[in-house]
């Protein structure tokens, strides 16, 4: 996925779901694509605070049951993350851009 399409699916779940901040659904969407799979490497690959991914993490675990956290590094506080069942159906049901090509 492209940065266009990228920011094109994160767009696509706010719409789906209004609660969902940019930032939220942006890590939504890279959880669903393959994108990130822990809060460090989602921090650094958007050059966001790696705080702010933690709070929206924690957003997304614990308010809106839509990511769970599998594990936690108590030295780093890094979360390797990955979606819930809703997750993947919310990822799923979002419409996705169309390939380019």
């Amino acid at each position: 996925m492209d940065e266009q399409g990228f920011m094109a699916a994160v767009e696509a779940l706010e719409r789906a779901e209004p609660a969902l901040t940019p930032l939220h659904a942006g890590l939504v969407t890279a959880l669903g694509a393959g994108v990130a799979g822990d809060s460090r490497g989602f921090a650094r690959l958007f050059g966001l605070a790696h705080a702010l991914v933690l709070r929206a993490a924690n957003d997304l675990a614990d308010d809106l049951k839509l990511v769970q956290v599998d594990a936690r590094d108590p030295r780093t506080q890094r979360l390797r993350l990955s979606l819930t069942e809703a997750g993947r159906r919310l990822f799923a049901a979002a419409p996705q851009p169309a390939a380019q090509g």
